[in-house]
């Protein structure tokens, strides 16, 4: 590139951004307009972003998938470490209700550091369908609890046309 050319681009860089464009470039404030405050503040945002991690866990934990067929749907519903004793199931209308505690599976240790989810949780889930609570089946299998119910498909009477 012509050197000509560099100087030219600078001169137009330096107008545009009212006459310091490369001091503006790397100073720390102009660049929070472009960034994240919490990119910009370092080291010690770690409380923070911990404090959000485990405000977020808590609304999101259990973790679940939802699965729809034609004839079935399936609910999987991840509880690591959680006792089959200490989950409750409910349903209302169709919003699955899954309820529990999960315990610290070493109580007499000391926490320094942790990504699980400790306590009482309670997560709703919007089922597709509006169904009878005897129409469900749930399984809790290694940590999983498997929640599935027939989907019923009414197929109402075929009327002739004349």
């Amino acid at each position: 590139m012509d050197m000509e050319k560099i100087k030219q681009w600078m001169e137009v860089a330096k107008g545009m951004q009212g006459g310091d464009f490369w001091g503006n470039l790397f100073d720390q404030d102009f660049a929070k307009q472009f960034m994240n405050e919490e990119q910009m503040k370092g080291p010690s945002a770690g409380n923070h972003q911990q404090a959000s991690r485990e405000a977020s866990r808590e609304k999101t934990f259990p973790t679940i998938d939802l699965l729809e067929g034609d004839e079935e749907v399936v609910v999987i519903i991840e509880l690591p470490g959680v006792l089959k004793e200490n989950v409750e199931l409910g349903l209302s209308n169709n919003i699955l209700t899954v309820k529990g505690k999960a315990l610290s599976l070493h109580p007499h240790l000391k926490i320094s550091y942790s990504e699980r989810f400790y306590g009482e949780f309670q997560r709703q889930i919007t089922l597709p369908d509006t169904i009878n609570p005897s129409d469900i089946s749930a399984k809790f299998w290694n940590g999983v609890l498997i929640v599935r119910y027939p989907r019923v498909t009414e197929k109402g009477e075929i009327i002739p046309i004349e």
